[in-house]
């Protein structure tokens, strides 16, 4: 009887997917606010049942959505439904901040593994022809601002823009892992309300303006930081990784420098919208970036929080 009921449940929530699945591919702009909800069947599933159902029903979602549509739908199964599995069975477990750690592992591992696919499969390099149809951009861009105003000078600035371009494909690692954590922590936020709305039990995570970061990162900021000063070879193996992970410390403690800026908002009653602008202002005015950047650098290395809390 149990078999029978775990069977009817997985072939629903299995045809609830395949319908968001076919939104997601074919409806533009409903289908990118879709992309974060694929997950949720096998969310749902994963909590109710045991792994290995849960395994055999994104086996099966594999199968079926080759017949829905093109091969290749297969990746985008595999990345919804093992993100899925793996956030279901931490908020199974009552677990939140191991929900949105094993989901942005989940979420990577999948992105690596479909980029390595297409590659090996298809012969094409998303990155690497992004960056080339990118140039392509600039120079003819170049020519055309050229053309108009030939007194106006633009070399330096087509140059850094050409450099950001190569960086990007050094990068590559630190965006897939930028990726995973980003769509684990948006699938988190669609599914906490969907899964409360059904008599899931989960639990609270912390508020965004308590989060700290071990102090720790200070000091491996900073000697990454200086790391990257002092080497001089721009190719390597060595250089890549130094330049990852001096990126991801960059996003550490910019997220730092947010949690703050959330937490000085509530503790002196300011209205909710200011820290969201801010938020969007250091995304648009690179000044204020930096400056964000600091502030969570003080927040790691003073107690900052207990003075403003103590006024």
């Amino acid at each position: 009887m149990r078999r029978v009921h775990v069977i009817t449940e997985g072939a629903i929530l299995l045809a609830l997917y395949l319908a968001l699945m076919l939104f997601t591919l074919y409806v533009p702009i409903v289908g990118m606010v879709l992309l974060f909800v694929l997950p949720l069947p096998f969310i749902l599933f994963s909590i109710r049942h045991d792994v290995a159902s849960a395994i055999m029903l994104l086996i099966a979602g594999s199968i079926l959505s080759v017949l829905f549509g093109s091969v290749w739908n297969i990746l985008l199964t595999l990345i919804s439904g093992l993100s899925g599995l793996t956030m279901g069975v931490f908020y199974k477990r009552k677990q939140t901040m191991a929900v949105l750690i094993g989901g942005s592992l989940a979420y990577t591992a999948s992105f690596v593994v479909a980029y390595v696919g297409i590659i090996l499969f298809l012969q094409i390099d998303i990155i690497k022809d992004f960056i080339h149809l990118s140039k392509e951009s600039l120079e003819q861009s170049k020519s055309v601002i050229t053309s108009i105003s030939p007194d106006v000078n633009l070399e330096q600035q087509f140059e850094q823009f050409e450099k950001g371009l190569d960086l990007l494909h050094i990068l590559t690692p630190t965006i897939f892992v930028l990726s995973g954590m980003t769509f684990a922590v948006l699938t988190h936020l669609v599914a906490v309300p969907v899964l409360k709305r059904l008599k899931v039990e989960v639990s609270q995570s912390k508020p965004f303006r308590e989060w700290r970061f071990p102090q720790s990162l200070v000091w491996y900021y900073l000697i990454v930081s200086v790391l990257v000063m002092i080497n001089s070879d721009t190719e390597g193996l060595y250089f890549m990784a130094i330049m990852n992970l001096y990126c991801m410390l960059q996003f550490f403690v910019l997220i730092q420098g947010y949690s703050f800026v959330y937490f000085y908002s509530y503790v002196k009653g300011l209205s909710r919208a200011i820290p969201i602008i801010i938020v969007i202002a250091s995304i648009l005015i690179p000044i204020f970036l930096y400056l964000v950047r600091i502030l969570g650098i003080i927040d790691l290395s003073f107690p900052l929080r207990e003075k403003i809390a103590k006024r």
